[in-house]
């Protein structure tokens, strides 16, 4: 059953029903939003450093694990920086390894709010592995039998408009549709698809203790249908260690319903989700994804014109 399972996963790379998967999921989107939009990037009054492990349809051997390292900061005067590592195994026949630099700069509105921009140079390196595979055709062109890997160069954009207690931005992966140069029957369809992501959130202190964030993002792209996520979260900070305590659900429309609970002690943040799949995906039900971010407090450029993000909105 798992050599099966992994043959449909590694034919869906030659087709355009399965484009999505090029680009990993996160059911905790919020949590350290630079993973989204690199625009993100040093709009914080701290340096963030996230680590993230998300285990998909989990009970079965080969199932798809993701696996992220990321860390952003102000390095001058609206001018920010990021890196993205990380190691995305579609389920032991499919993987991509690869690394994201990331430049931004803000400008401040007429207002309090603020603009940034962000664009990222992208590394990948594309694996497929068909040796160990148990196909329904035997014969099928479009799967060697061999290991292949190919490294491609590509690039992402993204725009952010945010506030003290909101954000909203969109963000463009794989601008340059990079082809994968492995076999397959249509060639014109072995490359990198756009990935477009927009995404926004807005928060409500009901007293000094207790807020609540909605949030929400959109995931399209050329060749397949719209990916609607939506996730709440209550937040309870300790007025005296400023520790915050939160809890969540989410709907991810016509896939699964998610709850997560985390919390931050210190600089240290962790948080906690699973997923249930409601779509009667036959693959697996269940899902988890944990969350680490650590906050360094960024002294030279934490002051004056951030004072809106004083409250760290967008990664907590």
């Amino acid at each position: 059953m798992k050599r099966l399972i992994i043959a449909i996963t590694a034919l869906f790379v030659f087709s355009a029903s399965a484009e999505a998967q090029q680009r990993f999921r996160r059911t905790s989107f919020p949590i350290n939003s630079f993973v989204v939009n690199p625009a993100v990037a040093g709009t914080e009054s701290y340096s963030v450093f996230g680590m993230s492990y998300r285990n998909q349809w989990a009970g079965f051997e080969g199932s798809p694990t993701t696996m992220l390292l990321s860390g952003h900061s102000a390095v001058g005067e609206s001018i920010g920086a990021g890196i993205l590592i990380y190691r995305d195994d579609m389920g032991g026949a499919v993987s991509q390894t690869g690394f994201e630099i990331t430049g931004s700069y803000q400008l401040k509105l007429p207002n309090t709010d603020m603009f940034s921009f962000g664009l990222c140079l992208q590394g990948t390196q594309f694996g497929f592995d068909g040796r160990d595979l148990n196909l329904w055709h035997q014969n099928d062109p479009a799967i060697s039998g061999n290991m292949e890997t190919t490294f491609g160069v590509d690039a992402s954009a993204g725009m952010l408009v945010f506030g003290e207690d909101y954000y909203m931005g969109i963000s463009v992966s794989n601008l340059l549709q990079d082809e994968l140069n492995l076999q397959a029957v249509d060639t014109a369809n072995n490359r990198s698809i756009r990935h477009y992501r927009i995404m926004g959130s807005y928060t409500y202190d009901v007293s000094r203790e207790i807020a609540i964030q909605g949030s929400g993002m959109v995931r399209l792209t050329e060749v397949t249908p719209i990916q609607i996520d939506t996730y709440a979260r209550g937040i309870y900070t300790h007025r005296r260690s400023g520790s915050q305590y939160w809890g969540g659900m989410g709907y991810r429309l016509g896939d699964a319903i998610n709850v997560s609970l985390g919390m931050i002690y210190a600089n240290v943040g962790v948080g906690y989700s699973y997923d249930f799949t409601t779509s009667g995906n036959l693959l697996g039900r269940h899902s988890h994804e944990l969350n680490l971010t650590y906050f360094l407090p960024n002294a030279r450029y934490g002051r004056g014109y951030r004072k809106v993000l004083d409250r760290g909105r967008l990664v907590r």
